[in-house]
């Protein structure tokens, strides 16, 4: 199930400080063909998903180490330290990390590529590791090995790993040059033999990340409706986004 060479090509760092630089907003880093106010729909379902799965973990955040990757408008940043963890952020774009570094001076910043073979904070370890709707953007095989070798570099047995993906999926699925969507069993392949076990999927996305062929508008008046509909939904559709979750065990 690799991606063919000739595919891979990609600016991951340029593509992302234009983007950011052009809107350091929810849209900048969420789903560019959707309004902001239908953006902020997709992200409260990210924040549902986030707490429902730390609450079933038990035992709270507080004074665990989280690295979040790909911190982008610092969303994520935000959620954890609200709930005590010890945060500290990477990203690629200069733009993320001198915003992120003013709005949140009790965490920490790196600037970081974690697609490159040394993408990794030396000596570093942390409880949880979060990247959610980052992965699937590394759309190079051997960067996305190497992402997986930084992860485990910086974890140890019982860290935690969030990532999104269209798990679900029996194939690749490349719908833009900065996109490839890989299924559960490309990460069982990579994350396996690093000390990692599937803990399980949770589905994030069945009718709010759908394109629907009516005008924008009432795309965003409906948003709530869907938002509903995925707060109650517990099938893990096969061609949409959905939160894995897996633990270094060795």
């Amino acid at each position: 199930m690799s991606i063919h060479p000739e595919q891979t090509s990609f600016d991951a760092e340029n593509y992302w400080n234009r983007r950011l630089d052009d809107q350091f907003t929810l849209r900048g880093v969420g789903h560019v063909q959707f309004s902001h106010a239908y953006n902020r729909w997709l992200y409260a379902r990210k924040r549902d998903v986030l707490q429902d799965t730390l609450r079933g973990w038990g035992g709270g955040l507080a004074g665990k180490a989280v690295l979040d990757i790909g911190s982008g408008t610092g969303f994520f940043v935000e959620r954890y330290l609200a709930m005590g963890g010890r945060v500290t952020g990477v990203d690629l774009s200069r733009r993320s990390i001198a915003e992120l570094s003013g709005r949140f001076p009790q965490a920490e910043f790196h600037l970081l590529d974690i697609g490159e073979a040394d993408g990794r904070l030396a000596g570093r370890q942390f409880d949880i590791i979060n990247m959610w709707d980052v992965m699937y953007h590394i759309v190079s095989e051997e960067r996305f090995q190497d992402a997986c070798r930084n992860i485990a570099a910086m974890s140890r047995p019982g860290t935690r790993f969030l990532v999104t993906d269209l798990m679900a999926s029996e194939r690749y699925v490349r719908p833009a040059p900065h996109v490839v969507f890989r299924n559960r069993a490309a990460y069982q392949e990579a994350l396996a033999p690093l000390g990692f076990v599937h803990l399980g999927t949770r589905p994030l996305y069945r009718f709010l990340n759908r394109h629907y062929r009516w005008p924008r508008v009432m795309t965003d008046m409906l948003a709530p409706l869907w938002y509903g509909m995925d707060s109650l939904n517990r099938r893990i559709a096969p061609d949409n986004i959905c939160l894995s979750l897996w633990e270094r065990q060795t």
